[in-house]
């Protein structure tokens, strides 16, 4: 049975104050400023997040991010998810574990966008600290990542066990969430370039006006905010992917180059390249323009 992440918040948020409001901090100057279906490429980045005070989070648990993120793909609607441990600083330093902070790690993409908005579920759970949940963990954490390299096909094919993982462990006692987000993000209203920052904490106690993000959350003086517990979420619009050789055309690449500059007979040279062509042509990954760009190329 599928997997509702709606209903991990009933049965794990003991703190209702935990529910994130995202604020959207616009990118200045980001180029291209919004995304065009079929044309620009969309990815997430989980580029901050801070733990007021969570010591013990590191005696008993340990800390797990979970995101489900719902889009348009080619032939209707596409869910993934993705799964990681939080970096800790001074990791050696036990008296140094009152914060976690997870720099610059991409959660979903790039991926080529199909118009519509994007469903975002997200949680920071405190994970039981033992063998059985540690082998769920290192299953997800590691399929994850596998993930953020192949195509969108592969990814979809791997989320249910990324799910698994994740129901497995929800069915767990102990576990706790966090922080939680629920949210649809609009095109181009909050699905633009951009920092969504989700701090938990009421309005009124957040002086968001005053609040900038240059990597670090900052308050007015240019101080590092650690008032509350907080994730940012970047997002990043792109009309240009340059690493299409790691979703698998990498090695078509490398034989047609190869049988172009060794084979003797030009119509061996013109089976490679077709079969390449062909590859690139029927990709749901590359936008038409990469496309075009790489044929040309070759």
């Amino acid at each position: 049975m599928a997997i509702d992440f709606r209903s991990l918040f009933n049965k794990a948020l003991r703190d209702k104050n935990k529910i994130l409001r995202p604020y959207l901090y616009p990118a200045i100057g980001a180029q291209p400023g919004e995304l065009v279906s079929e044309e620009t490429y969309l990815r997430l980045r989980l580029a901050r997040m801070y733990l007021k005070d969570r010591r013990f989070l590191f005696q008993t648990k340990y800390p797990v991010f979970h995101i489900n993120a719902r889009f348009s793909g080619l032939d209707g609607p596409v869910e993934t998810n993705f799964v990681v441990r939080p970096e800790v600083p001074g990791e050696e330093d036990k008296s140094r574990l009152d914060d976690v902070i997870t720099l610059d790690q991409t959660v979903l993409g790039p991926v080529l966008y199909r118009g519509g908005d994007l469903g975002l579920v997200l949680g920071l759970y405190s994970a039981p600290a033992d063998d059985w949940a540690e082998r769920f963990i290192q299953l997800a954490e590691g399929i994850s990542k596998l993930t953020l390299n192949a195509t969108l096909t592969t990814a979809i094919t791997v989320a249910n066990t990324i799910k698994s993982s994740v129901e497995s462990l929800v069915g767990s006692d102990g576990l706790d969430l966090k922080l939680g987000l629920d949210k649809e993000l609009k095109q181009n209203e909050w699905l633009v370039p951009g920092h969504l920052v989700m701090i938990a904490a009421p309005d009124e106690d957040v002086p968001h006006g005053e609040l900038t993000f240059d990597g670090e959350l900052r308050k007015a003086d240019g101080s590092i905010y650690t008032e509350h517990d907080y994730i940012v979420l970047t997002i990043e619009v792109s009309n240009h992917r340059s690493d299409w050789q790691v979703l698998g055309y990498g090695r078509l690449w490398q034989e047609l180059l190869k049988v172009a500059s060794e084979a003797q007979d030009i119509q061996v040279v013109k089976d490679a390249y077709l079969t390449f062509s062909g590859a690139i042509v029927a990709s749901a990954d590359l936008s038409w323009s990469d496309r075009s760009t790489i044929l040309k190329t070759a």
